[in-house]
C-alpha cells in the first residue's frame, strides 16, 4: 500500500504531451498523474525520442510556445531534469508497425505504444485512444 510521499519502483513513459506539461507547470495534469510523477525517482521517468520531434513540430506549428529559447527549454526538460530519453530501436520500430488489434494510425503514437510495451513501462497519458487500448499499461 502507497502511503502520502512513499515511492515506488515503476519505470514510466510521459507521453508527449504529458512530458511538456509535467515540465511547463502547467495544471492540465490530472491528479492522479500529477501523484504518479511525483512518486517516481527522475531516474525512473522517461519520453520516447519521437516526444522530442513532436515538441519540435508544436513549435513550428504554433500550437505550443515556450517562453524560453527552444533548445534551452529541451536542455531543461531532458539533460538538467534527468529524465530517461528511449532511442527509436529496430526492435520499436518493428512493435509500432505490428501492434495488435487496431490502433489508430498516428505513427509518433505508435512508435510512443511500442515503446511502452518493449520497455514495460506504463504510458502516462490523456489520449484516450491508448487509455482505451488494452494492449498497453496506461494511466492517466
Amino acid at each position: 500500500m502507497l502511503t502520502p510521499g512513499s515511492l515506488i519502483k515503476i519505470m514510466i513513459l510521459l507521453d508527449t504531451h504529458t512530458w511538456i506539461w509535467s515540465h511547463s507547470a502547467t495544471k492540465l495534469l490530472s491528479d492522479n498523474a500529477k501523484k504518479l510523477i511525483k512518486k517516481t525517482l527522475t531516474n525512473q521517468r522517461a519520453i520516447a525520442s519521437i516526444s522530442i520531434w513532436e515538441f519540435a513540430m508544436m513549435m513550428v506549428k504554433g500550437r505550443i510556445n515556450v517562453k524560453i529559447d527552444p533548445k534551452l527549454w529541451l536542455d531543461n526538460a531532458i539533460k538538467n531534469s534527468g529524465l530517461k530519453v528511449i532511442e527509436l530501436s529496430p526492435e520499436i520500430a518493428l512493435e509500432s508497425c505490428n501492434l495488435p488489434s487496431d490502433f489508430h494510425k498516428d505513427p509518433a503514437d505508435q512508435i510512443i505504444v511500442a515503446t511502452a510495451r518493449i520497455h514495460n513501462l506504463t504510458l502516462l497519458t490523456k489520449d484516450r485512444k491508448i487509455l482505451n487500448y488494452r494492449h498497453v499499461n496506461a494511466f492517466w
